[in-house]
């Protein structure tokens, strides 16, 4: 049998004063090949495998689906995930359902609505008559938990829309509003509160107006006890509003809209899928959302077609014997963003035990010229502090010597970053002190097509793919395999970065003579910080015997 083998905390601060100065001295733009944490060997095995090809064409069939949560188009594009899992002999792979249905709750968040929508249409009847928007032409335009029906109306335009100042001295009642504000706040002020038929919504003055033909993706968000009062939601450019705003103010736009669609209880989908490691009371969670609306391509398809490449990548390495064998299983998770994730967390209490990291994939594939963006690593929370962070950017910085390329794919340079911890996305949940999984992200921003109708496939690049794919596996692989000699390496790593942040000027260990602690003192607590990324590797260590 193993058991854990601990790192001495006294042995522990010895090694970090004295490798101290020499962190500080490491300054030199490039590493040579042996200051990486994985195996050259290994990480050329994986760059010779990953497709940033492949990834691409597997955003070009996610982004077939519009994928809402709880929705049929959601269930596509997860049994299209699934399909191709099994067809690279990846048949370890289950489906766990959990009711979403406007009243169900997870922690803070309750399930939305299933919706099942066919089509929506928005029309000017009258001072002159024509289609402003169709659903199946642009499924952007209808807001997500649009119900069924047929309506007709004068417009008014409310402004914000969102609070109740944007309605005084205005009557709503029985007319399309038009604002500016998050479609779900506007309708619950404009329709459930007041009696308005539905709601149009174009982008804000100061919302990207270099792009005036962008539509905004935007949903109603309806609980189940509004079910009865709600209507619809359309989304328009700023060109069409700029068109329809004189008409609007003379008061004599009329309005048609029509949808068929249906509210009602349905299920949030979490896909797992396996490559089991030798022990099976450890795993590294990869993983993405699937949801969004059609297209989403580099939000979210892009996240989920990694998923299913590393899956497939790493699935041959081993097959082929071309990487160790997994210590650790590789567990891949297609979810829900946030409801589908909080739910799985709830049911598997045991993760915060059996997972060691998490890596969250979303949007990771923009060309970086095109959307004038970057990838951005974001770190854990100060509050988990863990040797993750150092890993990750070790092997970016690999990737960035290896200049990797896709054959049909850019040669836009690598640009990258780590960054703080930042909100907004699946490892939010991981990192929550009620799981505490350290999760980084994976993601670029800034990306000016970010939930509009420009976020399609000619936005993406299969060298970022490439590029992203091969930092996101070489550092699962490395997880799942690393043995203690690994390990210990990469504690000199962390030891490194930490102190060259914060010796000597923050290191706090100077109150005593020689340095040491008086009993009852706490450290500086940046080198408190340091000290749990260290202790954090413990996880990962162990003593045969």
């Amino acid at each position: 049998m193993s058991r854990p083998r601990y790192l001495p905390l006294a042995l522990l601060f010895i090694t970090l004063l004295r490798i101290a100065p020499q962190a500080l001295a490491q300054q030199s733009p490039s590493k040579p090949l042996d200051k990486y944490v994985v195996p050259q060997p290994q990480f050329e095995a994986i760059v010779g495998e990953y497709s940033g090809e492949r990834a691409l064409e597997y955003v070009r069939g996610i982004t077939q689906f519009h994928r809402i949560q709880a929705s049929p188009g959601f269930t596509g594009a997860r049994n299209w995930v699934m399909d191709h899992l099994k067809a690279y002999g990846i048949s370890d792979v289950e489906v766990e359902r959990f009711p979403s249905d406007g009243h169900t709750r997870y922690s803070t968040h309750v399930g939305p609505m299933a919706w099942t929508a066919r089509e929506g249409e928005l029309w000017v009847e009258e001072p002159f008559r024509e289609r402003l928007c169709r659903f199946s032409d642009q499924p952007v335009c209808l807001s997500t938990l649009s119900n069924g029906g047929e309506w007709r109306g004068v417009a008014v335009d409310v402004g914000g829309g969102t609070d109740a100042a944007s309605y005084e001295g205005k009557d709503v009642r029985a007319k399309v509003v038009f604002a500016s504000g998050y479609a779900g706040a506007v309708h619950r002020e404009a329709v459930i509160r007041r009696g308005a038929l539905g709601v149009v919504i174009y982008p804000a003055a100061d919302d990207r107006p270099e792009h005036p033909d962008l539509v905004r993706y935007n949903g109603l968000w309806v609980q189940a006890d509004e079910k009865e009062k709600a209507t619809f939601g359309f989304q328009i450019s700023h060109r069409q509003w700029e068109r329809l705003k004189p008409q609007i103010a003379s008061g004599k736009l009329v309005l048609r809209a029509k949808v068929e669609a249906e509210l009602h209880a349905g299920a949030l989908e979490v896909t797992s899928a396996y490559l089991r490691g030798s022990d099976p009371s450890k795993e590294v969670i990869l993983v993405a959302h699937l949801d969004h609306y059609k297209f989403g391509a580099n939000d979210n398809a892009s996240g989920s077609a990694s998923l299913l490449e590393i899956a497939r990548a790493v699935k041959t390495l081993l097959d082929q014997k071309r990487i160790p064998p997994l210590k650790r299983t590789l567990h891949f998770l297609w979810v829900p963003e946030h409801f589908g994730t909080v739910a799985w967390l709830i049911k598997h209490p045991e993760v915060s035990e059996r997972a060691i990291a998490a890596l969250n994939l979303d949007m990771v594939g923009e060309n970086l010229v095109k959307t004038n963006s970057r990838l951005n690593i974001a770190r854990t929370p100060d509050s988990l502090p863990s040797f993750l962070n150092d890993l990750v950017e070790n092997v970016a910085e690999q990737v960035e010597e290896a200049n990797l390329v896709s054959p049909n794919g850019s040669h836009n340079l690598f640009h990258w970053r780590m960054t703080p911890y930042t909100a907004g996305s699946d490892h939010d949940m991981f990192n929550d002190g009620s799981v505490r999984v350290p999760a980084v992200q994976f993601g670029h921003w800034p990306d000016w097509t970010h939930h509009t109708n420009q976020d399609a496939v000619d936005k993406v690049d299969s060298t970022t793919l490439r590029r992203v794919g091969v930092l996101a596996t070489a550092s699962a692989v490395w997880l799942a395999t690393a043995d203690d000699d690994q390990v210990i390496r990469l504690a000199g790593l962390t030891m490194s970065s930490s102190f060259a942040k914060i010796y000597p000027r923050r290191l706090g260990l100077t109150s005593t003579p020689g340095g040491f602690l008086e009993p009852g003192q706490r450290l500086n607590p940046s080198v408190e910080q340091a000290a749990q990324a260290m202790m954090s590797l413990n996880i990962l260590l162990t003593e045969n015997g």
